[in-house]
């Protein structure tokens, strides 16, 4: 898993160029990828409480700046959410996710928050050699703050919520660096 998300951020790294810079008054247009970290809050309906873990992944997506300022855009995530319960005898093997984003821009331009919308999936595989392994899906909405530090790289600071229904549900607040290519 670590392989695949420093192989994404390597290849975005190449892709964002100088040279494939777009227009600087839309800073929020264009393919984008980048990587993302933060807190997990997972619950599945046997446990206690929430366990808190560490979550990392990468980002993918486009977006279409329109000139009064509206973003409209599709992103997908590829991610690790840590989540591990020696009581229940499960872990998190990874997570992926897919979004419709809608924000707009503010201040100087170079300000976004967005809202988003999609379908999360997360696979689970039991601690040692007992029980199966399982994926559940559920409908994630989360929101944030982005902001634009030069013409290609962004940094974000955003949360999500997943309800995969059963009163199993997850919280995440992460940050990250984005790259427009």
């Amino acid at each position: 898993m670590k392989s695949i998300v420093l192989t994404a951020t390597a290849l975005t790294a190449l892709l964002a160029t100088p040279t494939m810079a777009q227009d600087t008054n839309n800073p929020f247009s264009g393919a984008y990828g980048g990587v993302e970290a933060g807190v997990d809050w997972t619950r599945l309906a046997d446990d206690a409480k929430r366990d808190r873990s560490f979550y990392y992944g990468g980002v993918l997506g486009f977006r279409q700046q329109m000139d009064n300022g509206l973003v409209m855009g599709l992103e997908g995530t590829f991610g690790d959410s840590g989540y591990k319960n020696n009581a229940l005898g499960l872990n998190a093997d990874y997570e992926w996710s897919t979004s419709v984003t809608l924000g707009t821009t503010f201040g100087d331009g170079l300000n976004l928050l967005y809202g988003k919308a999609g379908y999360a999936q997360t696979s689970f595989d039991p601690i040692g050699t007992e029980g199966d392994s399982f994926t559940d899906g559920g409908w994630r909405f989360g929101g944030g703050y982005e902001r634009a530090l030069n013409e290609n790289v962004s940094f974000r600071l955003g949360g999500d919520y997943t309800t995969y229904g059963d009163d199993v549900g997850q919280w995440q607040a992460k940050g990250g660096f984005l790259l427009r290519f």
